[in-house]
């Protein structure tokens, strides 16, 4: 009804434009002959017609009410009636053609996504394998190298390790739905995991984790999930790490009946102008051009997993003197 008013507009002020001037000119007419039109003699010329538009309207209205039905879209075209007439069965066509295209295309993207998904997944596995055996191949070598290039390509192969991962859970985030189990775990013992996969990393970069955490601390979470965020947050840490950075803090929080873990470190910190960005994907910010190659997108997944997980992630740092990341638990 309202679109049709909208465009009944120009007609209807056309007719009252019509009627004032024929008012007009019989009381032009009568001032000539020495009379004058009486006021119920003209709302009864105005009453009339008036009635008549009415009439017209509703008639009108009525014959192309599917009409602005469909353009509305207030009903699907399949449940439309037939068309009464040769307009609204164009208009029934064009929006059926439009239709199908639009699925048709949506139908495409999702099979080209789906398509994307499972070739990363597939690249990722595959090239998982040649990174272990390198990894073994170092090991074993171990003796017949110099310290300095094992130590050189062991940083070069956690890099690609963590590279591979990251890609993983970009893409497993797109059905985060289908791929998390939530359950109690110890909040502790989830840390030290990570803390000890990063052992070769606090050696090298001499940087070593002091772990303050309550024992008693459980939280509900997905541990494959949670524990990629933590590994994010550590990679971050002690990248960023200065030459006289020693330690990287773990410590946790109760307080109303929440849990919170927050992260530590003493490195050079984020400036002003990066802190409100560090979630935007592909942000890498002052520290990121500057210091260590940054792909931009860890603490991004991080933030998703974590809302995801209804955890709240939040970041404070101070320049030149180090980094907090928080993660409440809200459970």
């Amino acid at each position: 009804m309202r679109s049709f008013l909208k465009d009944s507009v120009p007609f209807i002020l056309f007719f009252f434009t019509q009627c004032l001037l024929i008012l007009g000119i019989v009381q032009l007419y009568l001032y000539i002959i020495g009379s004058t039109l009486s006021w119920d003699v003209a709302v009864y010329l105005l009453i009339l017609p008036l009635f008549c538009l009415i009439l017209f309207l509703g008639f009108r209205f009525n014959k192309y009410k599917e009409y602005y039905t469909i353009l509305s879209g207030e009903e699907p075209i399949n449940e439309m009636p037939d068309a009464p007439n040769q307009l609204l069965q164009i208009v029934k066509r064009q929006q059926e053609l439009q239709t199908n295209i639009y699925a048709n295309e949506l139908e495409k993207l999702k099979r080209q996504k789906q398509m994307e998904f499972n070739f990363i997944q597939q690249w990722v596995h595959q090239m998982k394998t040649p990174v272990s055996v390198m990894h073994l191949t170092m090991q074993k070598e171990k003796l017949n190298l110099t310290e300095e290039f094992y130590q050189s390509m062991q940083e070069e192969l956690e890099r690609m390790q963590q590279g591979l991962d990251l890609a993983l859970y970009q893409s497993r985030l797109q059905k985060f739905d289908r791929d998390f189990h939530v359950q109690r775990v110890s909040l502790k013992e989830m840390v030290k995991d990570v803390i000890q996969d990063f052992k070769s990393s606090f050696i090298r970069n001499q940087v070593f984790p002091v772990l303050s955490i309550d024992d008693s601390i459980e939280i509900a979470t997905d541990k494959k999930w949670f524990r990629f965020v933590i590994s994010q947050i550590l990679t971050n840490a002690i990248k960023y790490s200065k030459e006289d950075s020693d330690k990287i803090y773990f410590t946790s929080e109760v307080s109303f009946g929440r849990s919170m873990l927050k992260v530590s470190d003493t490195g050079y910190g984020i400036p002003p102008q990066d802190i409100a960005r560090v979630f935007d994907p592909f942000f890498t910010g002052l520290n990121g051009r500057k210091y260590r190659e940054s792909t931009g997108m860890g603490l991004y997944l991080s933030k998703e997993i974590c809302d995801a997980l209804d955890h709240d992630l939040s970041i404070t740092s101070e320049v030149d003197k180090g980094t907090t990341v928080s993660i409440n638990f809200r459970q």
